[in-house]
């Protein structure tokens, strides 16, 4: 594949988000990744095969779209980058919607019992409760994987159709 930097720079993001995922699950990192009754992997006093399968799993979209960039599988970087968009829409209807527009009463019980003591960048006012920190990191990093990929494909396409 030509010009597939942009398709990379995707990559190189989702191993970011790979490695970061992992991080969060297995360590405790304090507040930056603090919720009640969320114990990390490596902070269990017992490490069950359900948490370390589950968590694995989410290596799985890096690697088969490793996979797919390295066999020059358009439909399947395609697929992925579907994949990682619906995670970027749920992650802007969970986070962002009740923080731009106000949180429903239901969210702001939930997040003032999970996620208060959690870090947080932004700040919140009134109902506008804000993403943690942990969250937010996800979203910048799904963010740049998904425009990154949306261009790179788009780019891949035109070289193609090009005389």
């Amino acid at each position: 594949m030509e010009n597939t930097s942009y398709l990379r720079i995707s990559l190189y993001a989702q191993l970011l988000l790979s490695i970061y995922f992992q991080l969060i699950n297995w360590f405790s990192l304090g507040h930056w990744n603090y919720q009640p009754g969320f114990v990390p992997i490596l902070d269990s006093d017992k490490i069950e095969f359900g948490s370390v399968g589950l968590v694995s799993l989410f290596l799985l979209p890096f690697l088969i779209y490793l996979l797919a960039y390295r066999k020059h599988w358009i439909w399947l970087l395609w697929f992925g980058t579907i994949g990682y968009a619906v995670w970027l829409i749920l992650q802007i209807q969970n986070w962002w919607i009740p923080y731009l527009f106000g949180a429903s009463q239901h969210w702001h019980d939930v997040y003032y019992r999970v996620f208060a003591q959690s870090t947080k960048v932004l700040p919140s006012f009134g109902n506008h409760l804000a993403p943690d920190a942990m969250h937010l990191t996800i979203q910048i990093l799904l963010v740049i994987v998904v425009i990154y990929s949306v261009v790179g494909l788009i780019k891949l396409r035109q070289q193609k159709k090009a005389p």
